[in-house]
């Protein structure tokens, strides 16, 4: 019996490698549809779906806003409210749920982080020497909304993510714009009409390494 037991494990074993041989030689002999199958698995598997989230903070006491991403891109607009506001939209990877905002609280500092799907980067493939991969169309859009009353200190630093400020011309802001390699374009045309108390001045920082900042009027 034992000895039938070990013949059938031999014969299994000659039957999966030669069958592994079989798909290796079919590998090597068609590349080209083995690329098209590999394509049409990973579009699907890698396709982006919508995706929204929504946070609300309250800024009493809050001295110091920080945002924070890698290449999650950043709109940054001024309303009426008194809260602050954020939604984050834009497609992330099938099997991807968030929460993708994460905040952390000390004393008058509020940080929030702007996290990327764990799967928005590629799959590869080498095939016969031939490299092959499939990135993610995931992507993330992180719309700010500061109420116009705030006048604490505002930071906001990404690595590729873009920032685009919308600021109303009523109101004054002191902007620095940084970027170690992003293009920088900044419309706005700040005039104050009177002397302008420090507690009415609005201070906003923008770094990047890669990403783009724009600044400007907010109609």
């Amino acid at each position: 019996m034992l000895k039938k037991f070990l013949l059938g494990l031999v014969a299994l074993f000659f039957i999966l490698m030669g069958s592994l041989i079989l798909i290796m030689g079919y590998v090597f002999n068609n590349p080209d549809t083995v690329f098209h199958a590999f394509n049409s698995v990973t579009e699907k598997f890698m396709q982006g779906q919508k995706y929204e989230e929504a946070e609300e903070f309250f800024l009493q006491g809050i001295e110091n806003l920080r945002f924070s991403s890698r290449r999650v891109d950043i709109h940054v607009k001024t309303f009426s409210e008194r809260n602050l506001k954020i939604v984050l939209h834009g497609k992330v990877p099938r099997f991807e749920n968030g929460p993708f905002i994460l905040q952390t609280a000390e004393k008058d500092h509020l940080n929030i982080e702007f996290q990327e799907p764990l799967a928005s980067h590629w799959i590869e493939m080498n095939v016969n020497g031939e490299e092959m991969t499939q990135a993610s169309d995931a992507q993330l859009v992180a719309d700010i909304y500061v109420p116009e009353s705030y006048k604490g200190h505002i930071h906001i630093e990404t690595r590729q993510g873009h920032v685009q400020l919308q600021l109303p011309t009523k109101n004054l802001y002191e902007v620095d714009l940084q970027s170690v390699s992003g293009k920088i374009q900044n419309n706005l045309n700040q005039k104050p009409t009177s002397e302008i108390l420090p507690k009415e001045l609005g201070h906003i920082k923008v770094q990047t390494i890669e990403g783009s900042i724009l600044a400007e009027p907010q109609d």
